[in-house]
């Protein structure tokens, strides 16, 4: 079975459409790629340090051991890390 032609033109039009978004890339400059790893690392690190500050307050009140301290501490990480990801996503993409 051969495959029909306009399957043929849509497929190396869409491999040129590739390649020259890639001959189109932009590269990150050195400072550019310090800036991008420092909000990186501020966005993951302050939610996880305000979920553990707000944690340990709670844990203090209710007398709960270190209950409220993981869980935040857990959420804040998990929103961080998915905040960073989407912002770094966002910033390659161009």
């Amino acid at each position: 079975m051969t495959p029909h032609p306009s399957d043929d033109e849509s497929f190396v039009r869409e491999v040129r459409r590739q390649a020259e978004l890639v001959r189109q890339g932009r590269r990150l400059g050195v400072w550019h790629s310090l800036a991008l790893a420092g909000a990186i690392g501020w966005m993951v690190s302050l939610p996880a340090v305000l979920g553990a500050l707000l944690g340990r307050w709670l844990d203090a009140s209710f007398d709960t051991g270190i209950f409220w301290t993981l869980l935040l501490l857990g959420l804040g990480l998990t929103l961080g890390c998915a905040s960073a990801w989407r912002y770094a996503q966002r910033e390659l993409k161009g």
